[in-house]
């Protein structure tokens, strides 16, 4: 797929450091040409100590390559350390947010560049018999060491600021809010033709018609899709189409993606499959429940024995709280796209706030009932998440605390156990309006 390759390309590791090697490369040959056409190895414009001799020249340039060689091992052997740290002590998902993260990718790019610049001008500069004849190069690439070590100070901090187990939830949170927003963004500008009344039985009757079917090429799991290339088609070709897998799903060779109904055969199926991105791994770019993931599977490794660091998990809970908030304040319900005319033209299967909510915390809820505090933290987090949204998820919401209090063992809490979680458990209920329905914990007799 042809948007699925693009975005591998761009999205990979080596794609920025090649880009910055590539810049490096044309930017010493601008530099010989330069020194050679328009210094003419005199010391013009600027003062004599810009500038150096052949001899001086030779030795700074093969003093920089080795040093940032040098640079560059420690800046590699660094990333490998935080990998390493984020695979034993975190979870194997989180490794892609380092490595995706741009910083990252700069510095390394800066270094490859800096490498790539100080070769070509140690292999291309040359000689001259005449007496004073002297470079502007060096200095240039002097220049572009000492920027090349303020970026080195920098990838330092930019690490220690990583290795944080607290930065990087609050990484991955805002990540995922960031993605919940451009889903409804997207989901607003691809919708130009604005909301129809659709009635249930009128997509009946559309489902009861025999759609055709487009199946994948390929195996993988469904990264992206461009919402807006098929509602182009569709409208362009006056086709219905409905997508018939979620995103983050895995999808094998030959499993139907796309389902779409049309008057007449249309022979641009390949068109279709364009508009989705299949790749080996699961992102974040349109896949809200991944994010969530990667927050939940921190809390459990927090929370594991062989760690214990409850106060962790509460910190991804809370976090989870405010992307839950988000989530209900920007959760479209049923996603249908129409053109300028109201005609409804792509479908899609969305997820339900209470797959969200569920996906968030069953997990934690099973690993941790025994624990008090994460019990009080997960209360405290429907709270968030109720609070200053919409009424129609408050219910499922107070449903879901109820759920949670179930798969808690009663036996093992205390008096003051007791009083604090009726304490969190009564905001819950004040929060989605259910203050009639709670009813006080009490200790089993």
């Amino acid at each position: 797929m042809k948007y699925s390759k693009l975005r591998q390309i761009r999205s990979s590791f080596w794609f920025i450091p090649t880009f910055y090697g590539v810049g490096a490369f044309i930017a010493a040959i601008l530099t010989l040409v330069f020194d050679r056409h328009f210094i003419q190895g005199n010391a013009i414009i600027l003062p004599y100590f810009f500038f150096a001799t052949y001899d001086t020249s030779i030795t700074i340039l093969s003093t920089l390559v080795s040093s940032m060689l040098t640079m560059t091992t420690i800046t590699f052997s660094t990333i490998m350390v935080v990998l390493t740290t984020y695979l034993s002590n975190f979870s194997p998902r989180t490794l892609q947010n380092f490595i995706t993260d741009r910083i990252t990718k700069r510095v390394l790019g800066i270094f490859v560049g800096g490498i790539i610049y100080f070769i070509i001008l140690l292999l291309l500069i040359e000689q001259t018999a005449e007496d004073g004849f002297v470079y502007f190069a060096p200095v240039l690439a002097v220049t572009y060491a000492i920027v090349c070590v303020a970026y080195f100070v920098y990838f330092i901090h930019h690490v220690a600021n990583w290795i944080l187990v607290g930065n990087l939830i609050k990484h991955i949170s805002k990540n995922t809010m960031d993605t919940i927003d451009r889903t409804f963004m997207d989901f607003e500008k691809a919708n130009e033709g604005g909301s129809a009344s659709w009635d249930s039985w009128e997509l009946d009757e559309i489902k009861m018609k025999e759609p055709r079917t487009i199946s994948s090429r390929v195996s993988g799991y469904l990264q992206n899709v461009a919402i807006k290339d098929l509602l182009k088609i569709a409208i362009q070709h006056d086709l219905i189409i409905k997508l018939d897998r979620d995103i983050g799903e895995f999808i094998d060779e030959g499993t139907v993606v796309i389902s779409y109904w049309s008057a007449k055969d249309y022979p641009g199926e390949e068109k279709i499959l364009d508009a989705l991105s299949l790749g080996t791994e699961r992102t974040t770019d349109q896949d809200i429940e991944y994010g969530i993931q990667k927050l939940v599977e921190i809390a459990l490794r927090a929370i594991s024995p062989g760690i214990n660091d409850p106060n962790t998990a509460i910190n991804c809970i809370n976090r989870l709280g405010r992307v839950l908030s988000r989530l209900g304040q920007k959760h479209i319900p049923q996603p249908l796209y129409h053109d300028e005319n109201k005609n409804l033209r792509v479908i899609t299967n969305p997820v339900t706030y209470s797959t969200y909510l569920y996906k968030s915390f069953y997990q934690i809820r099973h690993y941790a009932r025994e624990d008090v505090s994460v019990l009080g933290s997960i209360l405290h987090s429907l709270e968030l998440a109720a609070d200053g949204n919409k009424h129609d998820i408050h219910e499922t919401i107070w449903e879901f605390g109820q759920f949670v209090i179930r798969g808690f063992d009663p036996n093992v809490l205390d008096d003051l156990d007791f009083r604090f979680i009726n304490e969190k458990l009564k905001k819950v209920a004040k929060a989605t309006g259910f203050e009639e329905a709670y009813t006080p914990l009490k200790k089993p007799v």
